[in-house]
């Protein structure tokens, strides 16, 4: 193995979860995927590999071209292909230290997850490191609906985040549009991304902020206004300025804010949110619209956890309602950028 790709763990010291975007025909995926799961040496590491389209065996070659005969002290292999069966061509000659195992016949993505979670449950007590490599979920968006795929990505992750467990999931950034592949980097600790000019480019999630002082106030834009002197001059500012260019900086959340902050009503349902919030982006020609799935995707998993964090709304996942907490400050750089935006 290269220095070069040795180089990779050093930037991802503190991450537990790692997406890895590069062509799947290209070797360098192939290399950094063998680097992210030697982070410790073989002997002393559990290796969980998942295949959803590639054979065990093909894995097994793609390890010893790259790191050598040294196998890892436990592997197992989920073979996931579908229209397999056992003792086809492309099985994994297993050993006391290397196991072959297969998802369940007709296995949806609970199925999946629970086979996971069980593999990383056995090897909890031992002493050696457990790795996981998830191959790929460029094959798994293409088979199963995207909301739901993403809901097994964050599953997982905050599975191996509590049992130390250091996992990458392969994306072939070819497959899909721009705005999906910005869904997903938020929900890793960290991005690898392959470009034949530079090369690897690592970058991990940035630690969250923290919390908002209640003490600062703003103007609202505009100044006092004249036909309303009882209108206070300033109000209570909860996020600081840079806070407020980040929530800015989407037009779906823009939308989403605008929408929310016009509402008389402080609650309303996910499925009801989604329909007004493509309503509105169909309406305005400075918006792209996009699949009312695209849209529950981004809003539910990027956009609400972000608003989340903040304390602009709260998501209760049983109901699946949002309620939104009005914000004096917020809204009143809403109703300027609104004004600014669509007229």
């Amino acid at each position: 193995m290269t220095e070069s790709y040795q180089s990779l763990n050093e930037h991802l010291t503190e991450s537990s979860s790692i997406l890895l975007l590069a062509p799947s025909d290209d070797s360098p995926d192939d290399r950094a995927c063998v680097d992210l799961l030697t982070r410790e040496p073989p002997d002393e590491t559990n290796v969980l590999s998942v295949t959803l389209s590639a054979s065990p065996s093909d894995r097994l070659s793609i390890w010893r071209r790259e790191s050598g005969e040294e196998f890892p002290a436990r592997t197992t292999i989920f073979d996931g292909r579908r229209g397999e069966t056992d003792g086809e061509s492309g099985a994994a000659p297993e050993s006391e230290s290397m196991s072959v195992r297969r998802f369940p016949e007709h296995a949806d993505l609970h199925d999946i997850g629970l086979a996971i979670a069980e593999q990383i449950g056995a090897w909890r007590d031992t002493d050696e490191a457990t790795v996981m490599c998830f191959h790929s979920l460029t094959t798994l968006f293409a088979a199963y609906d995207a909301d739901r795929v993403v809901s097994l990505i964050t599953s997982l992750n905050d599975l191996c985040d509590s049992r130390d467990v250091i996992a990458h999931h392969h994306v072939d950034p070819k497959e899909f549009d721009a705005e999906t592949v910005t869904t997903l980097r938020p929900l890793y600790d960290a991005v690898l991304e392959y470009t034949p000019e530079v090369g690897w480019i690592p970058t991990e999630r940035e630690e969250a902020a923290p919390a908002p002082s209640f003490d600062s106030t703003t103007p609202p834009p505009g100044g006092r206004a004249k036909t309303d002197p009882d209108r206070p001059e300033t109000v209570p500012m909860r996020h600081s300025f840079d806070t407020l260019l980040d929530l800015l900086s989407s037009p779906r959340r823009r939308t989403l804010l605008y929408y929310l902050k016009n509402r008389s009503e402080d609650q309303i349902p996910l499925d009801e949110l989604v329909e007004d919030v493509r309503d509105i982006e169909r309406a305005l020609p400075v918006r792209d619209s996009a699949p009312r799935e695209k849209v529950r995707t981004e809003l539910r998993h990027t956009h609400l956890p972000k608003l989340r964090e903040v304390g602009i709304v709260r998501y209760d996942a049983g109901s699946q309602t949002v309620h939104y907490t009005e914000n004096q400050g917020l809204e009143s750089y809403l109703d300027y950028v609104e004004t600014v935006e669509l007229g």
